[in-house]
């Protein structure tokens, strides 16, 4: 479906990695720039390109594009600026909807994204005529498949249309004569590719690899994009598929998604995995959540920035009793003196590693828990009123969190008590500024918060505009293809 082939200013770059145990698939190493000609001719070749492929995909949710700032900060749900915050510029401005075209994080999220974009694209353009065995090129297929349309869905949410790369081009030139494809183009290629993905990947693999795109992944995406579009009886069919097949269950305690060696968990649908005491191959989420001065306290090193603090709007969201808020720390101890900082226990109190970026804690992409809501919220508009199904989904949920189960809503009032449990059950996991904008409620209840005169707990203090719902694309796309790449409206 793409007819456009673009090769923008982040040209591709093909990485090897050798090794295909869990460890090595974590802590091997880069051989740069090996050339097309000498490599994608064997199994071990392709296996190592997947490999690249996912290493571009672990830095999308931790590198200098800060994906939890461009998603969690811009919400009601964090905040750079509570006590205890340190940021610079760049990130204070993405919080109070000041960002400008040159924002380093916009940039850098960018660039990543089509780095993983162009190692994908590498790989689907050399399986076909190479000689790996057939059960391998459907799923090595699917797996590229399923990581691009994950940073292309990405993308067109946080930028709007976007250029839908196709394949490895070498002339850069003539990059540069095409265009934005609309947020309806991109969303065409991504079901279409999504729809092959699904038949493609396994249902898991062994423990080997954990960590790679599987058949519910691939179900999972499907069904948000479907949902993201409004197109609810597609999505409920899908978010039924993953539910139906039997392979996903909520853990028992919710404090156990955070602990320590929880990679490949039963809810885990997807996730981002690092790996602590190996070579920049760690997360920065200890470092980058906890607060400022916390260092030695709320974690032992690396530095302490207090990037992404939780509102007290956020925290106050919880009704009593609700297992979850216990997630929320409010501040930490420093000798006889409390100091009030939010933090994120699920991130600061983890897997906090040697130092700056040397964590284990992995980034969940996708949740059984957000599929059991997601699957509620989609039936009901289906519908038109929540079904039996539908409560078993959301009741799944709220049990696990020490709730009582729903009963008894209409359309209009389960629809906001799932909007609230989606809210409430994974805050801090990059989902509350995507279903604001899915749900085409990101500029009222943000500008419901807006603290008069002053700075809101949200992080905003004046009305935010309709066209700040996207972000600016990019200075250097913008100047690298004029006149192709027209700036977003308002920037």
């Amino acid at each position: 479906m793409i007819s456009k082939n673009i090769k923008t200013a982040f040209a591709l770059v093909i990485l090897a990695l050798s090794g295909t145990s869990c460890d090595d698939f974590l802590e091997s190493k880069p051989i740069s720039q090996i050339g097309e000609t000498d490599f994608f001719k064997t199994e071990s070749d392709f296996n190592q390109a997947l490999v690249g492929a996912y290493s571009a995909f672990a830095q999308v949710y931790q590198g200098n594009g800060y994906y939890s700032l461009l998603v969690d900060l811009r919400s009601d749900n964090t905040t750079e600026l509570t006590a205890g915050g340190d940021g610079n510029d760049a990130k204070r401005n993405i919080d109070e909807f000041r960002e400008t075209t040159d924002n380093e994080h916009l940039t850098a999220f960018w660039q990543s994204s089509y780095v993983l974009i162009a190692r994908a694209n590498s790989i689907l353009a050399k399986i076909d005529g190479s000689a790996v065995s057939d059960n391998l090129k459907k799923q090595y297929t699917g797996e590229a498949l399923t990581l691009r349309a994950l940073a292309y869905f990405n993308l067109v949410r946080l930028y709007g249309g976007i250029p839908l790369v196709a394949e490895p081009v070498t002339d850069i030139d003539a990059s540069y004569s095409v265009g934005r494809s609309t947020p309806q183009e991109v969303y065409a290629q991504l079901e279409a590719d999504l729809v092959k993905a699904e038949e493609l990947v396994p249902v898991s693999y062994d423990e080997s690899a954990v960590g790679r795109a599987t058949k519910g992944a691939a179900q999972s995406l499907l069904g948000q994009i479907y949902l993201t579009q409004k197109k609810y009886t597609e999505a409920a069919a899908e978010f039924k598929k993953v539910v139906a097949s039997g392979t996903y269950s909520l853990l028992p305690v919710y404090a156990d998604l955070y602990k320590a060696g929880q990679q490949g968990n039963s809810e885990a649908i997807w996730q981002a995995q690092y790996k602590s005491a190996s070579n920049y191959l760690g997360s920065n989420l200890p470092n980058h959540f906890a607060p400022t001065g916390s260092e030695g306290i709320t974690i032992a090193s690396g530095g302490a920035f207090g990037f992404n603090q939780p509102t007290d709007d956020i925290a106050a969201a919880y009704s009593v009793g609700d297992a979850r808020r216990n997630n929320i720390a409010d501040g930490y101890q420093n000798g006889s003196t409390f100091v009030a900082a939010k933090y994120i226990r699920g991130y600061v109190e983890r897997e906090t590693g040697g130092g700056y970026a040397d964590s284990g804690a992995d980034w969940y992409v996708i949740r059984y828990a957000d599929i059991l809501l997601m699957y509620a919220e989609a039936l009901n508009e289906v519908n038109k009123g929540p079904v039996a199904e539908a409560y078993t989904a959301i009741n799944l949920v709220r049990k696990r969190a020490k709730l009582a189960d729903l009963s008894g809503l209409t359309y209009e009032t389960f629809k906001t008590a799932v909007y609230n449990e989606e809210r409430i059950e994974s805050p801090f996991e990059g989902h509350r500024w995507f279903d604001l904008l899915r749900t085409d409620r990101a500029l009222t209840v943000m500008n419901s918060k807006v603290s008069g005169g002053g700075k809101s707990t949200v992080g905003i203090s004046t009305p935010i505009k309709p066209y700040q719902l996207l972000y600016p694309i990019p200075a250097l796309a913008v100047i690298t293809s004029t006149p192709a790449i027209v700036q977003n409206e308002g920037y």
